[in-house]
């Protein structure tokens, strides 16, 4: 009790009642004080308490539904590498308490990095130092990065969604021969409504998977509404969508033409588009350097409707 009783002992009535309620509240205030300290060890990581009880809960269900052991392996595998985007999103609720202007200020900071890598938002961004469109600009990217949707797969899942731009946070993922890597971005010609124009989007996960995403529907809602007090606005991604429609239809029409012309070549590499499976034998780069004075015309002309832009 703290109180060092038992050194010197009581000798009448009112040295044992004395005694008596020393030791009561010391005891009592040991307590206390034990208490708040163990309050404070235990609160020191309490996302982890929330994933442990998660975890607590998950292994109870198994049980219940008496699951094969292989899928709970898996199970306990997701959810092990799932607690950072747990934590994504009890975060959202933090951004969303915040002032407008903060909100938007941390929406950017955080998404920055992968609108760089979107040549549609890169314009829009350099945009933002403009003082007579910088606001509407940046109040556009703000609403952007507050729509992103947050996917999760599991390790062997199989993905894909047409016009969508996809942010890959953690993972690896195969697409079309290639491996991404966490930071990958991919989907940038989610704005086109060409299937022909548009690449291949099927994916695989090889790990744990961890994106964002942002449809093109939802994507439209906002440059219509933020169009209306911004024409600027509306014109620049105009711009940048028939551009990159004009490129895609370059590579379209040039593997087009690589295909008629030689059907058979062997060694040539795989490229697939849109629902069409081309086989070119020459880099983007230079089926564009190699044909782009002679299909230009029929490109716009005859082989593609820009209309659908």
């Amino acid at each position: 009790t703290s109180v060092g009783y038992g050194d010197i002992g009581p000798e009448n009535i009112v040295e044992t009642i004395t005694a008596t309620i020393m030791i009561v509240v010391a005891g009592i205030s040991w307590a206390v004080v034990l208490g708040q300290v163990c309050g404070i060890v235990s609160n020191l990581d309490s996302e982890e308490q929330v994933f442990r009880s998660r975890m607590d809960e998950l292994n109870t269900m198994m049980e219940d539904r008496v699951i094969d052991p292989e899928v709970r392996t898996r199970l306990r595998s997701f959810f092990l590498s799932n607690k950072t985007a747990q934590r994504r999103a009890r975060q959202k609720h933090i951004i969303a308490s915040m002032s407008p202007g903060l909100r938007g200020e941390v929406a950017l900071e955080i998404n920055r990095r992968w609108m760089m890598k979107v040549s549609l938002l890169k314009h829009i961004i350099d945009g933002c130092s403009s003082p007579k469109k910088g606001p509407f600009y940046t109040a556009f990217l703000v609403e952007v990065s507050l729509k992103l949707t947050t996917c999760i797969y599991a390790q062997s899942e199989t993905f894909g969604m047409n016009h969508t731009l996809c942010i890959l946070l953690r993972g690896l993922v195969a697409q079309n021969d290639r491996i991404r890597q966490s930071g990958s971005v991919w989907g940038i010609d989610f704005c086109l409504t060409d299937p022909r124009l548009i690449s291949n989007v099927d994916s695989f996960a090889m790990t744990y998977v961890e994106m964002m995403t942002l449809g093109r529907s939802v994507f439209m809602k906002l440059v219509e509404k933020h169009g209306r007090a911004c024409p600027e606005l509306r014109k620049c991604i105009r711009r940048m969508t028939c551009w990159l429609a004009f490129q895609r239809a370059i590579w379209w029409e040039a593997a087009r033409r690589q295909a008629a012309s030689n059907p058979n070549s062997p060694g040539r590499r795989r490229r697939r588009t849109g629902t069409h499976t081309f086989t070119p034998k020459l880099s983007p780069t230079e089926w564009q350097d190699e044909v782009v004075d002679s299909c230009t015309e029929d490109c716009i002309g005859h082989s593609l409707d820009f209309s659908k832009v």
